[in-house]
């Protein structure tokens, strides 16, 4: 079936969803269920997620049609094959400085947008970000996503699948939405060239740069999270658990090359960090922060996982090549389990972390998963948000509606001053957490999309 532009379809988005996660449980678990080939997606369980959003739930985050694996007849095939072939890592590329904007949407939007690249310098004081001047600053943003896959999976030239990802329009609408920051997920392959990429190193990161530069000429601060990875000459077709030491310190040193001077731009470390396949003895969260060996990655394709010892790269070294690299930025260190286990990130970080100061907490949030009440967010959430800032990542609603969540954890976000992005900005055929029908006119999905512009509008 052929798609229209900018739409996605909707078996990919339910399929990568289950596949994330309710494959590699069957994974871990050693089950052989009986599923039917061909088969919805449904007969894995109901997903706790219905819709494509980051590392679990976005396996495909083009707006055109992608390669997937098909529903499997028993539980996901894992097999043994030799570790990955390791492939050189690509110099990093000039400033972004360089890089001429050619946006023409004036700046300054929402509260606290900046008003000038110069200007949007941003930093962490206490429990605050704060810019330049010293004002308080909160995000109130999107997700944008199409970055992280159109250029590795081999079918388009074009970095953002045919969106209108870098488009006055686009950033017009979401100027009227009161947005004052949006979230671009890479790949690091293409970002570094490669694997055999369709899109990668200067052609993908000019594209890249001139999209951050366009965005925040229109007003918006940016945060580039390393969204796909994976070790070894294995191609980032998705999500794996972790960054890996193969490519993801090449891909940090480089971008905090590219962007350091820009204190508008956030380096996001990763995704949606989970811990499923650790030798024994290993502790997730000194896995975040430390690295560990991991005895599986996701390929993305068929087989779904590969038996490989490999190893990953933690936050601590991550932050520390950014910093080598002299870039300042703002750093969003993620929680475990797909982000949403935020219960020991702060006891960590003073463990095994680099105790940078200029580091935020990184959390996603959504209905169905484990911190998705007010109960946990109350225990967990409020009191690392009286120590330094929370950024909630994504965070997402039924766009078909009614809304059943973000009513509710919305103005509880508010009233303990966290900054929050929802996903996502894409005009998808599948609706769920989807924000617009067009990207570049702004129209509000029934649901989550109409609950959210309304609420953006109404905090003034």
């Amino acid at each position: 079936m052929v798609h229209p532009p900018y739409t996605r379809p909707k078996a990919l988005l339910t399929m990568t969803k289950l596949l994330a996660r309710r494959l590699l449980t069957l994974s871990i678990a050693g089950v052989t269920a009986a599923i039917s080939a061909g088969g919805s997606p449904a007969a894995l369980g109901t997903a706790t997620r219905t819709s494509t959003s980051s590392g679990e739930h976005a396996a495909t985050g083009s707006a055109v049609p992608v390669s997937v694996p098909a529903t499997p007849s028993t539980a996901p095939d894992v097999t043994t094959s030799p570790a990955p072939t390791l492939v050189p890592a690509a110099p990093p590329r000039p400033s972004a400085a360089a890089s001429s904007s050619t946006a023409s949407p004036p700046g300054g939007s929402g509260p606290g947008a900046p008003t000038a690249t110069g200007a949007a310098a941003l930093h962490v004081e206490g429990n605050r970000l704060v810019n330049a001047a010293g004002a308080t600053v909160l995000l109130h943003g999107v997700d944008m996503s199409g970055t992280e896959s159109a250029c590795a999976q081999n079918w388009t030239t074009d970095p953002f699948g045919g969106q209108p990802e870098d488009d006055a329009a686009t950033f017009a609408a979401m100027q009227s939405w009161d947005i004052n920051a949006v979230r671009v997920p890479l790949n690091e392959d293409c970002w570094l060239g490669i694997n055999g990429v369709e899109i990668g190193g200067s052609a993908y990161q000019d594209a890249v740069v001139k999209l951050v530069n366009d965005l925040q000429a229109a007003g918006f601060y940016v945060i580039v999270d390393l969204h796909w990875s994976a070790p070894g000459s294995q191609v980032a077709l998705s999500q794996n658990p972790a960054p890996d030491e193969d490519h993801s310190p090449a891909f940090w040193s480089s971008v905090a090359t590219t962007f350091g001077s820009d204190g508008g731009v956030l380096f996001d470390l990763y995704n949606e960090p989970y811990f499923y396949w650790t030798t024994s003895g290993e502790d997730q969260w000194q896995c975040l922060w430390q690295g560990c060996t991991l005895t599986q990655y996701v390929t993305g394709g068929q087989p779904y996982t590969v038996s490989t010892n490999w190893t990953t790269a933690g936050f601590d070294q991550l932050t520390t090549d950014i910093r080598g690299a002299g870039a300042p930025n703002v750093i969003m260190a993620g929680c475990v389990n797909w982000a949403d286990d935020c219960s020991e990130w702060a006891s960590s970080f003073s463990k095994w972390g680099s105790g940078d100061a200029n580091t935020v907490v990184s959390w996603h949030t959504y209905p169905g998963e484990d911190c998705d009440a007010a109960s946990c967010w109350n225990s967990v959430i409020a009191p690392l948000a009286n120590g330094r800032p929370v950024i909630v990542g994504e965070t997402g609603d039924s766009s078909a509606g009614p809304e059943t969540y973000l009513p509710t954890f919305l103005p509880w976000a508010d009233a303990h001053r966290l900054s929050y992005l929802a996903w996502t900005w894409n005009s998808w055929e599948d609706a769920d957490d989807v924000l617009v029908t067009s990207m570049t006119a702004g129209t509000g999905t029934a649901g989550e999309g109409t609950y959210y512009q309304q609420h953006l509008l109404s905090l003034g």
